[in-house]
């Protein structure tokens, strides 16, 4: 009976978990659309068109946070930003 309910619960606790996790992790839309909001304040700042960041790729997206992230100066990062932007 012990093995019963402790296999019950495994079950249960493995049926929920996908819905669980789909209900609170957001779709990669989303993630995209996260990635480009924080990054357009950045853009502002170092007087970038923020229009660009319509037409980039999650992977461009990606190595212009690294970049927004990263310890160089404002005309450094801005150079590597127009870089990868003009690669699209």
């Amino acid at each position: 009976m012990k093995r019963t309910l402790v296999s019950l619960a495994t079950i249960a606790t493995l049926a929920a978990g996908p819905v669980f996790a789909d209900a609170h992790s957001p779709t990669m839309g989303e993630g995209f659309d996260m990635l480009q909001t924080a990054l357009m304040s950045d853009f502002e700042r170092m007087g970038i068109p923020t229009d660009s960041l319509d037409d980039l790729t999650l992977g461009q997206i990606a190595a212009i946070k690294a970049v927004v992230e990263s310890s160089d100066s404002d005309t450094q990062k801005k150079g590597q930003i127009e870089a990868i932007i003009s690669n699209n």
